[in-house]
């Protein structure tokens, strides 16, 4: 089964316990985001025609960036490469930037489905990660 996994590598602060590459600033957003939608158009020959069932924007925190941006990013991938009838399209949240409205958006935009970034509940547990 064929996927497409984004890195958005923006996060609101650093967690000492993550060993992914990260930024806590949104300046190099546009440029980081124009590169991915020049990578997609490379490669889409890469999987050969292969029926995408899954993409999956990871990170960092791919809800701290806008909903546009996440479109474009979908738009580029419904234009180059053979999706299912049924992909699941996943996004990575911090429980703080969900709101009602941004999850009506994300829907609209083709998001079907939400990984919360919950690590813990307890501050002494992320403390000690």
């Amino acid at each position: 089964m064929a996927g497409i996994y984004i890195h958005i590598p923006f996060c609101s602060q650093a967690c000492s316990y993550c060993d992914f590459h990260f930024s806590t600033s949104l300046k190099t957003k546009k440029d980081v985001i124009g590169s991915i939608k020049k990578e997609l158009i490379m490669e889409k020959k890469y999987l050969k025609g292969a029926v995408i069932h899954t993409i999956y924007f990871g990170g960092g925190t791919p809800s701290l960036i806008d909903v546009q941006s996440i479109k474009s990013l979908i738009t580029i991938i419904r234009k180059n490469f053979n999706l299912s009838t049924k992909v699941e399209c996943t996004l990575e949240a911090n429980p703080e930037d969900v709101t009602k409205s941004k999850i009506e958006q994300w829907w609209r935009i083709g998001v079907n489905r939400i990984s919360l970034g919950i690590q813990s509940f307890r501050d002494d547990d992320l403390y000690y990660m």
